[in-house]
């Protein structure tokens, strides 16, 4: 992940791809996000055996950050 300024300085950065622009968010966004419980729990004992319903909070979070689009969606491993 890379901080930025501003909307403005990611799209004049030079190694800016344009296919990432739905993952442009602010770091309020970010703050938020990262605040759910799948991210402040990482270091729990039973993490990995509770990550299916602590990721439940994911992309309704993404929703109301209006980002709930198809950059943030899990997409199967290639």
């Amino acid at each position: 992940m890379n901080l930025f300024r501003s909307e403005e300085h990611v799209r004049n950065w030079k190694q800016f791809d344009p296919a990432s622009e739905d993952g442009i968010m602010p770091v309020a966004g970010f703050a938020q996000l990262f605040g759910i419980a799948m991210f402040r729990e990482r270091l729990a004992p039973d993490y990995v055996l509770r990550l299916r319903d602590l990721a439940r909070e994911f992309m309704p979070t993404l929703a109301r950050l209006g980002r709930d689009v198809p950059f943030w969606q899990a997409r199967p491993p290639s």
